[in-house]
């Protein structure tokens, strides 16, 4: 049996506004013919989230937290979040585009997000 390590790729977005209405921040695609595994999703707060929380979302165009979601809570400035959803799928599909977003909602709050995805 041969074993392989996958390609390791982080997808980070600055500046990601969670406020307001929901947002589609960045779209992917792995290499050609790879499937994909979630193994982390990250944001740094640069401006607290204020009233209502928000969420990192990361899915397709029509269905925007298939494949993962991560909670942004009201949360002061510097805030470290990393604790995620899978949406229960194992593997993102090869050669179909991937949607980083985010589900708006604040009244206040700016992140760094960041996403990291192993494709084998």
């Amino acid at each position: 049996m041969s074993y392989s390590n996958g390609i390791q790729s982080s997808y980070t977005i600055t500046g990601v506004d969670f406020t307001s209405t929901a947002a589609s921040d960045l779209t992917i695609a792995g290499p050609a013919g790879k499937t994909g595994r979630i193994t982390g999703i990250s944001c740094v707060l640069t401006t607290g989230v204020t009233v209502a929380a928000s969420s990192v979302l990361v899915g397709t165009a029509a269905d925007t937290d298939a494949y993962a979601t991560l909670a942004v809570p009201v949360t002061a400035i510097g805030g470290i979040l990393s604790s995620y959803t899978d949406g229960g799928i194992e593997r993102l599909p090869a050669d179909t585009a991937v949607v980083i977003g985010n589900g708006g909602g604040a009244t206040a709050g700016v992140g760094n997000v960041t996403v990291n995805i192993e494709w084998s």
